[in-house]
C-alpha cells in the first residue's frame, strides 16, 4: 500500500472505544493521523442489570437449540464470557453463525468454530446462506445488542424457525461536551470518515449537531466518507452526506483499502491539473 497518499491525513475513527485499536493502528502504520470517536458506546447487561435473568437462563439452555447466531464481536466476547462461566463442555448438535470474520474470531478465542458465509458482513448476506434456507421448526437463537435490527430474526421466523432473541449489550450515544465536539469534528481538519454501521453513522449526525443545534454541518458532510454497505450509503445520502464511498465490507483492512482507493483517486486528479 502506498502510505504516502495517508499521509498526516486526520481521519475520524467512529468504532466503539474497545474495538478502535487496531483500525487507529492501520491509519498510523500508513502515515495518517487517526482520530477516535467513539459514536457507539457499549453498555454489558450484567447481573445488576433487569434483563440479567433471562440472559443467563437462555445461556444455561443453550442446549435447546439447533442454531446460535452471533451478530457482532461485541455480542460473541460477552457470550464467551458467560458460556464459560455455565459450561465447562460446550453443548454439542448445534450449528453456530458469525456475521463477519470479527464476530467468529471473537467466538474462536471460546473454542466456539462459528461458520462465517462467504462475503457475510450483514444480515442480509447471512440470510443468503444455503444452511438457513430450509429450516422449519429450528429453534434459533441470535445473540446480539438491545434493540437492533429486526431483520434477521423475521427473515429466519417467516422459514419456519422457532426464534429467540436475547440482547447480552445496550448501545448507547456517547455524551460529549459542545466543545469537544466543536473541537475533534470541526477545528482538526478531518480528511476523511469512517462509519462501519447505520447505528454509527445516525448518532455521529446527532452528535455533530450539539446540544443547541448550533454547529453548522456543512464542513462535515463534504468530508469524504467511508462506509461498509450500500445501505448505509443510502443512509448517508439522506443525511445530506456529499462524498460517499462504499468499502467491500465493514472490517478494518476494507475500510482501509476504502479510503487508500479514495486518496489515491484524489492524488490522481491533483496531477491532472
Amino acid at each position: 500500500m502506498n502510505t504516502a497518499l495517508l499521509h498526516n491525513l486526520s481521519v475520524l475513527v467512529t468504532r466503539p472505544a474497545e474495538k478502535s485499536a487496531n483500525m487507529c493502528a492501520l491509519l498510523a502504520a500508513n502515515a495518517a493521523h487517526p482520530v477516535a470517536f467513539p459514536t457507539i458506546e457499549i453498555s454489558p447487561i450484567t447481573e445488576q442489570h433487569p434483563d440479567f435473568g433471562p440472559l443467563k437462563q437462555t445461556i444455561m439452555n443453550l442446549d435447546l437449540f439447533d442454531i446460535i447466531i452471533c451478530v457482532s464481536a461485541n455480542a460473541a466476547r460477552l457470550a464467551g464470557e458467560l458460556i464459560d462461566q455455565y459450561w465447562p463442555q460446550l453443548p454439542i448438535n448445534i450449528q453456530w453463525f458469525a456475521i463477519g470474520e470479527q464476530t467468529a474470531t471473537a467466538l474462536a478465542q471460546f473454542d466456539i468454530q462459528a461458520q462465517v458465509a462467504t462475503g457475510c458482513q450483514d444480515s442480509e448476506s447471512l440470510l443468503a446462506a444455503p444452511a438457513l434456507q430450509q429450516i422449519p421448526a429450528s429453534k434459533v437463537l441470535i445473540l446480539k445488542g438491545h434493540a437492533g435490527r429486526a431483520l434477521l430474526g423475521e427473515a429466519l421466523a417467516s422459514r419456519g424457525a422457532i426464534v429467540t432473541e436475547v440482547p447480552l449489550y445496550n448501545r448507547l450515544i456517547p455524551v460529549y461536551t459542545d466543545q469537544y465536539v466543536n473541537s475533534i469534528l470541526y477545528k482538526s481538519s478531518l480528511s476523511a470518515i469512517l462509519i462501519t454501521s447505520g447505528e454509527a453513522l445516525q448518532n455521529l449526525t446527532a452528535i455533530t449537531r450539539d446540544s443547541l443545534n448550533k454547529f453548522a454541518q456543512n464542513s462535515l458532510f463534504a468530508t469524504d466518507l467511508i462506509v461498509p454497505s450500500a445501505r448505509v450509503a443510502e443512509i448517508a445520502a439522506t443525511q445530506q452526506y456529499q462524498r460517499i464511498t462504499v468499502a467491500a465490507a465493514a472490517d478494518d483492512q476494507s475500510m482501509l483499502a476504502a479510503l487508500l482507493s479514495v486518496k489515491g483517486l484524489e492524488a490522481d486528479n491533483e496531477k491532472t491539473k
